[in-house]
């Protein structure tokens, strides 16, 4: 059983002295180009799981710096729900997870035959899944860019039959340090072959969260290792005499919080009665399928249970912007905060988790922005699908169709 652990430890502090002394030689140079200047470099970097509370300087130096030198925001709110790929793919087209279709990490479609899971990589790379939605990447590469995707949720498969021009399958196992050099392998070209846009993607921090906890010192050391990554590519930018033309963006796609074991809902338990239901999502969002069931006798049997809330698709509230699309289940739960639903078969409970209400503190992402154009400023908490207009007004292209209010380019950006 996990326990909760206090955030600063003397074990943690001695991560602030050896990282501390490197990052305060990070240079952010904020200058105006001049016609004989490389072209500009626009870097969008996520750290899955990184709670705004992170963001301190003890643990993550390089990071609090750059938020201090550029702009940054109280949070960064999720889309509904706050689940990895959903979040991911709305950052990149601007969309909520109901229009671009990434409604969860797992998915049906009753036209494509494999369904959509994490560790399929054939699902993960087929096209019928990303269609909805348009990334960033394909819209730059059709405007006569070059796109670098060193991990990001869709760049696997051939969206619009458009892939980055610089891309791997994900692989778990490479870690930090090799991501950075290869992402700086791709950016040491000439300028004409070096990319416009580039991607880059740390998964630490939200796995040390699930296995530990959001409080534990598992999670410290993953937020140090990231922030130390983050100061090599700064340093390795630098070397390539990038950084003074580089805006680094720095975003978390979701929180965490802890989930005690006793707080697990079976919701098998709820549904006793029925035969046809199939339980396709569980955690703290869960989805049911009627299969001809008759919906009202089973939202009145899972509403016994005070924990959640559940809705037909068609009556989610609106706030959520979720529940038209066919990928979602006809009925969908949402657990308080600290509670998750299972189905009867987990065998234990995961000590960290996400997935609940976006609006909830727990569940805010962070949001850092540095370098070139950028002015000194803070932000109050917005969407993530606003960082979509703002990449399109940085690589001075036309945005797909999409739901975003364009709010941070004016605030944020000299002109």
């Amino acid at each position: 059983m996990c326990q909760d652990k206090p955030m600063f430890t003397k074990l943690s502090l001695s991560i602030f002295f050896t990282i501390i002394v490197c990052a305060c030689t990070t240079r952010i140079l904020p200058t105006i180009l001049t016609s004989k200047d490389p072209k500009p470099l626009t870097l969008l970097i996520s750290i899955d799981g990184f709670k705004p509370e992170y963001l301190q300087p003890e643990f993550a130096p390089t990071l609090y710096k750059l938020a201090q030198q550029g702009t940054s925001s109280k949070g960064m709110l999720s889309v509904f729900p706050s689940y990895t790929f959903p979040n991911h793919y709305s950052i990149v087209t601007g969309l909520y997870p109901d229009h671009h279709g990434i409604v969860n990490n797992s998915m049906k479609d009753p036209q494509i035959p494999e369904p959509f899971r994490l560790s399929s990589k054939s699902s993960v790379a087929n096209p019928a899944w990303w269609e909805d939605g348009t990334p960033i990447w394909v819209t730059a590469q059709k405007n006569g860019l070059i796109s670098s995707t060193l991990f990001w949720p869709g760049s696997e498969a051939k969206i619009k039959g458009i892939q980055p021009s610089d891309w791997l399958v994900y692989d778990k196992n490479m870690l930090p340090p090799e991501r950075v050099n290869t992402l700086l392998g791709w950016l040491n070209r000439p300028d004409n072959q070096r990319a416009d846009f580039a991607t880059l993607y740390f998964e630490d921090v939200d796995s040390m969260g699930h296995r530990f906890g959001p409080k534990s010192n598992e999670v410290i050391s993953a937020v140090s290792k990231i922030d130390h990554a983050i100061k090599n590519l700064i340093q390795g930018l630098d070397r390539l005499h990038l950084m003074p033309i580089t805006t680094i963006i720095i975003v978390s796609d979701h929180g965490m919080a802890e989930v005690p074991p006793n707080q697990r809902i079976q919701l098998k338990s709820l549904l006793t009665s029925f035969d046809k239901p199939s339980i396709e999502w569980q955690g703290p969002l869960a989805g049911i399928n009627l299969n001809g069931e008759n919906p009202l006798p089973i939202l009145n049997a899972l509403h016994q249970n005070k924990n959640i809330q559940c809705w037909q698709k068609n009556t989610i509230p609106s706030k959520y912007h979720f529940g038209t699309h066919k990928r979602i289940p006809d009925i969908v739960c949402l657990a308080n905060l600290g509670y998750a639903m299972v189905d009867g078969n987990m065998p234990f409970m995961i000590p960290g988790q996400h997935g609940f209400d976006p609006e909830l503190k727990d569940m805010h992402g962070i949001f850092i922005a540095s370098g070139y154009r950028v002015k000194q400023s803070k932000l109050d908490i917005f969407e993530n699908i606003e960082i979509y207009p703002l990449l399109c007004h940085l690589l001075n292209i036309s945005p797909e169709k999409n739901d975003a209010k364009d709010i941070l380019f004016q605030q944020m950006i000299r002109q």
